[in-house]
């Protein structure tokens, strides 16, 4: 079936629906009785820092917590009447309790139920438009050995050694690995050029655990001559240069705008382009045989070498793999153009696309089996992110700050070009990232389980053997027809499908598309469109979860999460599940994004609802008896916030005319 959706179209799930026939009986699952909502909250909470090798070897944008998946997986496949202890027993094992199933999730993203279900011994199957979302399940789902990626990356970093070591100059007993700069730019006002920056402080040692240990409390710079001043106290307030006094803490760039030091005019990133204002060098941090860090001014040398880097970038760059294409000028988000930078290759320095497209080259030229050439890449893919103009740096902590820590392309006023060929140091260096990939291969995860005599979670050690189980991950649009024989039929489906107040994730991964030629989907992004935005996004989703009807075997009910603190998000929901032909048959909250600082803002929902839903045939409509009060009670001593209030009650709006039981 094709669905046109026009402007202003009107579609209803009577003129549009052909009911699928049931299986001969329809049986209900545990997850439409019974789920831990509570319990899997808190662990999801203790699980937060917990880092999965698997999940770690590339970013992406947006990660339902595994220990909620790993639960609804199991859930949704068990009778009804299992006790809280055999479900707890059975998460907490190794067993394969899902062998024999197929689980589905038309749109994978950064893979994680898949990932979840190969662990429970199912086969699993995902689809996405994202070509990047597709390079990183498949390296999850079939990651290489980790010791001969090893061997592999030991040859790559030889080889840019030997090529471009002279990029970064290094002393007898130092080698570079920060450079920090600021940007030089023009007001619009008077013309007047003057450096952009927060405050004076470059790096900081607060005395905190995990923090670099340094010489001196604070290490600031003159905006005048860029001098360095190392301040053994950190209650010093200000420095003394050329002649004058100046505050550490004051800078020109002050509530999201430069204040021009000659006519005070403030003016946004938009207004100066800034992301391609000329930036001015002002220190090299470097590491020391001892171990300790110092700060040290640009010299001659480093001068030259990058203007050598200019100049070899010029003459390599029609023999070297490099972003290509401009940033499109029609997006959800403005940025990075309304910085300046209209295209790709613009978000890097010279240095950084000679190294960057010398290792995609070495792979190309010398790597032969694709398992490990594609694993590679995958490492040089997600060293772009710590690799680009875009990198800022934690003062009190000496760590760069990667692009995308926040979702966006943020400018930090203070930005930092990492030495991508340093072997012992350095947040994101291409060894660092290699050994990311290669760490992908362990069965060993430590994560939290629930302690049924404590009632508290305690930490665990989990050994997922891989049966080499077969799977099927694909670059499709989740609402495009089926090939029957490409895709075979599935017992569960567990989703995240993109929410209707969306974040465009594909914006982001086009930064690192541009550099594999990919940057095409393959379909348009499941988003509502301007004219009637209810409507579209409800169809468009609706004609997904037709494809999961039409391909379920057996009677598993489909479950996923979304939240919103958006009424008409929840309307399309409701859109979606009519044009399916889908009843809800329960929803559980689920604490799942409180942990991530820039979703615990006012206004933002840290609260998901999980709602399960299954064909109407071999059910009866019934009453909704749940009230957001119940629910809000049942999760104490969890705090629910104002926005998850409206999320919770517009969910419950959506299912009280659509809820029904299994006979």
């Amino acid at each position: 079936m094709t669905l046109d959706i026009a402007a202003g179209t009107q579609l209803r799930f009577a003129e549009y629906f052909t009911e699928i026939p049931s299986e001969p009986e329809t049986r209900a699952t545990l997850i439409e009785s019974w789920f831990p909502a509570r319990e899997l909250s808190q662990l999801i909470a203790k699980d937060r820092r917990v880092r999965d090798p698997a999940y770690a070897a590339h970013r992406w944008w947006a990660r339902r917590p595994p220990a909620l998946l790993r639960a609804l997986l199991i859930a949704s496949v068990l009778p009804p009447g299992v006790s809280a202890q055999e479900f707890w027993r059975r998460y907490a094992s190794e067993e394969h309790h899902l062998a024999g199933k197929t689980v589905y999730d038309p749109f994978m993203g950064g893979g994680s139920t898949l990932v979840e279900a190969q662990r429970l011994g199912a086969s699993v199957m995902g689809s996405d438009v994202d070509p990047m979302s597709v390079r990183i399940v498949k390296s999850e789902l079939a990651p290489v050995d980790g010791n001969e990626l090893r061997e592999y990356g030991k040859l790559l970093l030889a080889h840019l050694h030997s090529e471009l070591s002279w990029l970064y100059p290094s002393e007898p007993d130092a080698e570079p690995l920060h450079y920090f700069s600021i940007a030089e730019v023009q007001c619009p006002s008077c013309s007047a050029t003057g450096p952009l920056y927060r405050n004076l402080v470059l790096v900081r040692d607060p005395k905190k655990a995990g923090a670099v240990v340094r010489d001196h409390a604070i290490t600031a710079f003159c905006p005048v001559c860029s001098k360095l001043h190392n301040l053994k106290s950190a209650h010093r307030k200000e420095i003394r240069c050329c002649g004058k006094r100046f505050k550490i803490t004051q800078g020109t760039f002050r509530s999201g705008a430069y204040h021009c030091p000659s006519c005070d005019v403030a003016s946004t990133h938009r207004e100066l382009k800034t992301g391609a204002a000329r930036r001015r060098v002002l220190a090299v941090e470097e590491t020391q045989e001892n171990g300790r860090r110092r700060l040290r001014a640009p010299n001659n040398e480093d001068e030259a070498e990058q203007l050598q880097a200019v100049r070899e970038w010029e003459a390599q760059r029609p023999h070297l793999p490099h972003p290509e294409g401009e940033i499109r000028a029609t997006r959800s988000d403005e940025r990075p153009r309304s910085y300046g930078v209209n295209k790709y290759e613009e978000l890097f320095t010279p240095r950084q696309l000679l190294v960057l497209g010398h290792a995609l080259k070495w792979i190309r030229d010398n790597v032969q089996a694709d398992d490990f050439r594609r694993a590679l890449e995958l490492a040089i893919s997600n060293a772009l992110a710590t690799n680009n103009r875009l990198c800022g740096y934690a003062t009190d902590y000496g760590r760069l700050s990667a692009l995308f820590s926040v979702r966006g392309y943020s400018l930090p006023a203070l930005t930092v070009e990492l030495n991508p060929l340093h072997e012992t140091a350095g947040r994101g260096t291409i060894a660092a990232c290699i050994e990311r990939v290669a760490k992908s291969d362990t069965g060993e995860i430590r994560r939290h389980i629930w302690d049924a005599q404590t009632e508290q979670p305690r930490p665990n050690l989990f050994s997922f053997l891989r049966k080499n189980q077969p799977f099927w991950v694909e670059l499709k649009n989740a609402t495009s027809a089926s090939d029957a024989e490409a895709l075979e039929k599935i017992d569960v489906a567990i989703f995240d499908p993109p929410y209707f107040d969306f974040i465009a994730y594909d914006e982001l991964s086009e930064f690192h598309r541009a550099w594999f030629g990919e940057l095409d989907l393959a379909g348009d992004p499941l988003l509502p469109r301007s004219e009637e935005p209810v409507e579209s996004f409800g169809l468009q989703l609706g004609q997904c979860l037709s494809e999961m009807v039409n391909r379920a075997r057996g009677s598993n009910p489909f479950a996923f999460t979304y939240h919103s603190a958006n009424p008409d998000a929840w309307r399309a929901v409701g859109v979606a599940l009519d044009f399916a032909g889908l009843v809800v048959t329960k929803l559980w909250p689920i604490r799942s994004d409180g942990h991530m600082g820039h979703h615990s803002n006012p206004g933002n929902c840290e609260w998901d609802v999980v709602v399960v839903c299954r064909p109407k045939a071999g059910t009866a409509a019934q009453e909704f008896s749940d009230e957001v009060s119940l629910w809000v009670s049942n999760m104490k001593p969890l705090e629910v916030n104002a926005a998850d209030i409206r999320n919770f009650n517009f969910a419950i709006d959506m299912a009280r005319s659509r809820f029904a039981k299994v006979f």
